[in-house]
């Protein structure tokens, strides 16, 4: 027993990186709480667009198993892959809502949009994006994704009140979701002070218990096996690539995707054991292949573009450092169906303390002092777009085209990197296309 746990430790590189057995099942068990509310929402969002909900359940937790399981066992890193949020809405509301496709040809758009990350990334193009990024920069988007997961706390708690992507101001702070965010994250805050291993997972379970004490339950109907489960299966629309007018909406998904992917990479390890002593993610390319091939499996399987999962910084933030808390995620996915009464124990609003701590953890607040002061527009920008725009994709841009354009502006322009100003054009493109 003590050979086979040695050789999984030298395998995954647990006790390298500073971990071991009990912080990676922590933080699997953390990050899957966290996510676990896609399994009902994802259905819930893509049914708009035609296809029936138990077959979208099915898709969901077949595709985000294979590549999760993808991301701990090849990738080797502590990544949790499922359909992203801004993925599912814009293929449901938009593509189909709005453009009238099918729901088989939007499916083919999320495939050949995977077909085109997975070949990139097989590319130096992707990585050397990745290392054109400076390293104040790469720290802007640490606080960018770490904005985007505090407002995903604050949405999801009420907190702050939202109609579409857009902040209309406060919410209700009084409210049984604010009592229970509020409580998580006091919870959260007090443990992490007198370093309690398992801070982030306590704090999660101390909340659920507060949600019902005050009432609070969240009801999802464990939805049965059936043959409509496999009505999206390989049902895509394959040939959908050679309509000229489906070509945006395939750039478009692309983009949000490459980029989102590259954003949470950064963001998610810098200033952690994860990276190297140069600041840079092991396996890199490993895992932006495993990102591309997700959104593949999900199109094959019935859903929309599978992504890193910002929620893994939970995860992150309870110590986990390897492939094995993606595994152990995988497994916890594997196993949703009959998890469903034990997760309605956990409300989402329990998550949400969580989510806002391990956000504001992101920000390089010990850094800021040596940023040069194009360093702090930049970050600052990213920071303000996220918070109006609700999208990482747009953030990158702010920040890279306000980097690009204040080293021209102070005649630093030879010192640019071709890949940074490429990069900055190709988000410009996207988000014109995508309006």
């Amino acid at each position: 027993m003590n050979i086979m746990l040695q050789k999984i430790d030298n395998f995954f590189g647990i006790t390298k990186l500073g971990s071991n057995f009990r912080i990676e099942l922590l933080a699997g068990l953390s990050t899957f709480l966290s996510l676990s509310y896609i399994f009902v929402v994802n259905p819930a969002i893509l049914s708009a667009a035609g296809i029936s909900t138990s077959a979208i359940f099915f898709a969901t937790v077949v595709g985000s198993v294979i590549t999760t399981l993808l991301m701990g066992l090849w990738a080797r890193l502590p990544f949790a892959v499922a359909p992203g949020l801004e993925m599912n809405a814009y293929v449901a509301y938009v593509v189909v809502g709005v453009m009238g496709f099918t729901w088989q040809g939007a499916l083919g758009a999320v495939f050949w949009s995977g077909v085109l990350t997975v070949i990139l990334s097989f590319t130096p193009l992707r990585v050397n994006i990745v290392k054109a990024i400076p390293d104040k920069l790469k720290s802007g988007l640490a606080a960018a994704v770490g904005v985007f997961l505090i407002l995903i706390a604050l949405k999801v708690s009420g907190v702050l009140a939202y109609e579409g992507i857009q902040v209309k101001g406060i919410g209700s702070i009084t409210s049984n979701e604010a009592i229970v965010f509020f409580a998580g994250l006091v919870f959260v805050a007090i443990l992490k002070y007198f370093k309690v291993r398992g801070a982030v997972m306590l704090s999660i379970i101390g909340a659920a218990i507060v949600a019902h004490f005050i009432g609070l339950t969240q009801a999802f109907e464990p939805i049965k096996l059936s043959k409509d489960m496999f009505a999206a299966t390989f049902a895509l629309d394959w040939k959908i690539i050679f309509d000229p007018k489906i070509w945006s909406v395939i750039i478009v998904l692309f983009i949000i995707d490459f980029y989102g992917s590259i954003s949470k990479f950064i963001g998610l390890t810098i200033s952690t054991s994860i990276t190297d002593e140069t600041g840079n993610v092991p396996r890199l390319k490993e895992g932006l292949i495993v990102d591309g091939a997700g959104t593949v499996i999900g199109a094959v399987t019935g859903t929309s573009n599978l992504i890193a999962y910002v929620e893994s910084a939970v995860g992150i933030g309870e110590g986990g450092r390897t492939g094995l808390v993606a595994v152990f995620v995988a497994v916890l996915m594997s196993l949703f169906i009959f998890l469903t009464p034990l997760i309605n124990l956990i409300p989402v609003a329990a998550t949400t303390g969580a989510l806002f701590f391990v956000g504001a953890m992101l920000f390089p607040w010990k850094d800021i002092k040596n940023y040069a002061w194009i360093d702090i527009v930049a970050v600052l920008a990213m920071v303000l777009v996220t918070i109006w725009t609700f999208g990482l994709d747009k953030a990158m841009f702010a920040g890279f085209s306000s980097f690009v354009v204040l080293f021209i502006l102070t005649g630093k322009w030879k010192q640019l990197n071709p890949y940074l100003i490429g990069s900055t054009l190709i988000l410009l493109v996207s988000i014109l296309l995508s309006k």
